[in-house]
């Protein structure tokens, strides 16, 4: 059976869309259609990464399907609900922002992340590891600890340095202390605030240079944790500039007028500020630096594209410069953003203290959450359309308009939560993905016909295991039941081209441990890793399932491997070759993995893997980080439920 033009037809041709085999996509017939059918909200399809359950909704009719959908055309509304579809998933990753550490304000910042479809916040400002007494938790524990409590996955915290002692020649090395005992506490990264080179000074009143020799030791120390670094050096060249009303950022300025540094008296020039951050870079090429505000230098993109070019460790983050970013042309800062599209990240500089702050604030009357979403919309609008001459989303920064530049989803994808994904992928929460519990058994076939398939949510599977590097050309969804009597999985594979043993193996398994290129995972496969006794990583069962149906199982004590150990799991194959899809099927009886069923409501861990030999990728649902899929400690959660 043709799974995918089945699917298609049954579910899909009544909407205005073809399958296109050779781009292996679903084509729009015109995204207007779903509009004026009132779909805006409608989860779109978009990039090969996973299957999607669609759900189209009219006043007559709701069809579900499973399949595996790409954004075909390139016009801003097909990007628009690519994008819509992330955030309905809560995918993105906002690199920027301050959360004040009280359950009031972490409440309120998830609060506006739920409506406007931000999944993960990075929480800049985590606090120091220093304890005010060594029975008292520091800033950074409390934060970490509150807010972990109230919404387990959602934040992650990068810590500060306590620069008290600045003067005491052990500095270096305590600064370094501080960063290991942050990445011991859990940071997933450090951040470092404009202070550097402008207000902290030392005990005679000098000025503490962005590149002094006495930070080395620390910014080192983050590149060996892999602790990447956000740091603000500088500010906008206008606050260089005269402080009189001719001033663009007069308004700001008026407000904050400790944010006016052309004091040449007090303050070193802006570009010496620039040229001192790039040293540091230079010294330390095993550090990743993510240089804020659009690496610090908005006002000039030829400098910044330099500086990506000139420094492979550099990142540079958008928070709080759309406003000054929207004054280039557009044609030319998209070839800039396509250009480095695995280095820039978004970013929001959004705040929740006693007031919200939208990248910037003054004395203006306190935004609300209203306000807020509509933030959040402005910087959909900038990077999703073309939309020319319209007013930012920071009225403070200045009077002054900007003009879109409409990414194409895949660079999209990248900037929203790829990069950072990848960046922070020692951090990431282990997923969790939830069995659906079925009542009546069934013999797998390869065809994903039973109904009870497409009410079990799939879980993504298209990042690389060795550095959590995406890769949506090949994406994998894994969906899981259980029944009284077995624990079912389904794997469907996007490929490009196969690469198997021939002729299959029918009797017996193919594996030898001391001969390499022989053994069933030397070509494709997927595997999946299960442990039912969360207290005991070192004890697990592995599965592993090729295009051709040949398979294997065993048990693992680590080190010790038991490949005559026999489940008695069944499986099944097909292969689409036109639509490049591989199904698999497979149910294993649950007593073979445990002594104890299963209940409602238990868990377990599991991890998911795929090797693609023609494309050198080793999947994994929950990458190890590492060069083995064996590591246990980073298996993700499977959740039995109802």
């Amino acid at each position: 059976m043709n799974l995918l033009r089945a699917c298609l037809k049954a579910s899909f041709g009544r909407h205005g869309c073809r399958l296109d085999p050779q781009a292996g996509c679903l084509r729009y017939a015109g995204s207007a259609r779903f509009q004026r059918a009132g779909l805006r909200s409608f989860l779109a399809p978009c990039s090969f990464t996973r299957l999607f359950r669609i759900t189209f909704v009219s006043s007559v009719a709701l069809a579900l399907l499973t399949v595996p959908i790409l954004a075909a055309t390139a016009d801003t509304a097909d990007v628009q609900l690519q994008a819509n579809a992330w955030r309905a998933e809560h995918r993105t990753i906002d690199m920027h922002q301050h959360i004040n550490g009280t359950t009031q304000h972490v409440a309120r910042a998830i609060k506006i992340a739920d409506a406007v479809g931000v999944g993960t916040i990075v929480n800049l400002s985590g606090g120091t590891v220093t304890r005010p007494a060594p029975d008292q938790p520091s800033e950074f524990e409390r934060n970490k600890t509150l807010m972990d409590a109230l919404f387990p996955g959602r934040f992650l915290q990068y810590m500060n340095l306590d620069y008290r002692g600045w003067d005491e020649p052990d500095f270096a090395e305590r600064a370094a202390k501080q960063i290991e005992e942050g990445q011991r506490l859990g940071a997933a990264g450090f951040k470092e605030y404009k202070r550097l080179g402008l207000t902290i000074r030392d005990r005679v009143g000098k000025t503490i240079k962005i590149d002094d020799p006495k930070l080395d030791l620390m910014w080192a120390k983050c590149g060996e944790l892999n602790l990447p670094v956000s740091i603000h050096v500088a500010d906008p060249k206008a606050f260089w500039e005269p402080y009189n009303p001719q001033n663009e950022r007069w308004k700001e300025l008026g407000d904050h007028p400790g944010w006016w540094f052309g004091d040449t008296n007090k303050y070193p020039p802006r570009m010496e500020l620039l040229e001192a951050l790039d040293r540091v870079i230079a010294r330390h090429p095993k550090t990743k630096f993510v240089c804020v505000h659009f690496a610090n230098n908005a006002e000039d993109v030829d400098w910044v594209d330099r500086a990506l070019d000139r420094r492979p460790n550099m990142y540079a983050d958008l928070a709080a410069r759309i406003p000054e970013l929207g004054r280039h042309d557009p044609d030319k800062l998209r070839r800039l953003f396509v250009k480095h599209q695995d280095r820039i990240l978004f970013a929001t500089d959004f705040q929740v203290y006693g007031k919200l702050i939208l990248g910037s604030s003054g004395n203006e009357p306190p935004p609300t959450n209203a306000d807020a979403e509509v933030f959040f919309a402005k910087e959909w609008r900038w990077l999703e359309t073309r939309d020319q001459n319209w007013p930012h989303m920071t009225p403070i920064q200045g009077d002054w308009t900007i003009s879109s530049i409409g990414l194409p989803a895949p660079v999209l994808r990248k900037i929203y939560f790829d990069n950072a994904g990848k960046l922070l992928a020692r951090s990431l929460p282990l997923p969790v993905v939830r069995a659906r519990r079925i009542s009546q058994d069934f013999m797998p076939n390869g065809e994903l016909d039973e109904p009870v398939w497409q009410t079990a949510k799939a879980a993504v599977m298209e990042y690389s295991s060795g550095d959590g590097a995406a890769r949506p050309d090949l994406g994998t969804a894994v969906r899981v039941l259980w029944s009284d009597k077995f624990l079912y999985l389904a794997f469907a594979c996007l490929f490009s081209r196969l690469t198997v043993f021939e002729p299959p193996r029918v009797e017996g398994e193919r594996f030898d441990m001391a001969q390499k290129g022989v053994s069933l995972w030397d070509r494709d496969v997927v595997e999946f890793f299960i442990a039912s006794d969360p207290a005991n990583l070192k004890r697990y069962a592995e599965f592993q399932v090729a295009p051709t149906n040949e398979k294997l199982d065993l048990w693992l004590d680590l080190p010790r491997r038991d490949f005559a150990w026999s489940s008695g799991f069944e499986s099944a194959v097909k292969t689409d070759r036109q639509a490049r899809l591989w199904i698999c099927e497979m149910r294993i009886p649950l007593v073979a993995l445990s002594t104890e069923k299963p209940r409602p409501g238990a868990r377990w861990r599991l991890n998911c893997f795929r090797c693609d030999q023609a494309n050198a990728a080793y999947l994994a649902w929950s990458p190890t980080l590492s060069g083995t899929f064996h590591v246990p400690e980073k298996f993700g959660w499977l959740e039995f439920g109802e």
